[in-house]
């Protein structure tokens, strides 16, 4: 559990807390002054806890995908070919999911390489190396299929820019 989720936990105990208090002090008290009490000792901090929670689940999410995301860049980099069924295994991702990922890697300038789906392999390129009009995997003419994305007609193939 991420800081974030503890310190929302921590309101909310402090709120319980403040409520047990002014339970048992009530009867000393104005209506109105257990009111005011209430909503700034209780009803205030359980709110924050509540935000501060909600938020730490979205930040815990997000740590997530951005370890998946790494643990991706990291297998192609290092073994330079990675088949795609054994990163959606080793990830933990359904194919369109891993799909996504790599596209936001794509998009974000961190991945260059190229992806032949139907060959299921994933591939790290130098792309001085790389001849840009024609495929890696087959040797095909090239197109253009996206922002940052060449797409091969004959294979399928997809070539990542940055």
């Amino acid at each position: 559990m991420n800081r974030s989720k503890i310190l929302g936990i921590v309101f909310f105990v402090v709120a319980i807390g403040f409520a047990v208090w002014l339970l048992s002090t009530m009867g000393a008290r104005s209506g109105g002054a257990t009111a005011m009490g209430f909503i700034i000792l209780v009803l205030l901090p359980a709110a924050i806890g509540a935000y501060i929670f909600i938020n730490g689940g979205k930040e815990e999410k997000e740590m997530k995908k951005v370890e998946i995301e790494q643990k991706i860049l990291n297998a192609v980099e290092t073994r330079g070919t990675v088949k795609v069924n054994q990163l959606i295994v080793e990830t933990g991702l359904t194919r369109d999911t891993f799909r996504d990922y790599l596209e936001d890697l794509v998009g974000k300038g961190l991945f260059t390489g190229y992806v032949d789906w139907k060959g299921g392999k994933l591939v790290s390129s130098d792309m001085a190396k790389m001849d840009m009009h024609k495929c890696p995997n087959c040797g095909a003419p090239l197109e253009l299929a996206g922002k940052g994305v060449v797409r091969c007609p004959y294979c399928g193939t997809e070539i990542f820019l940055k």
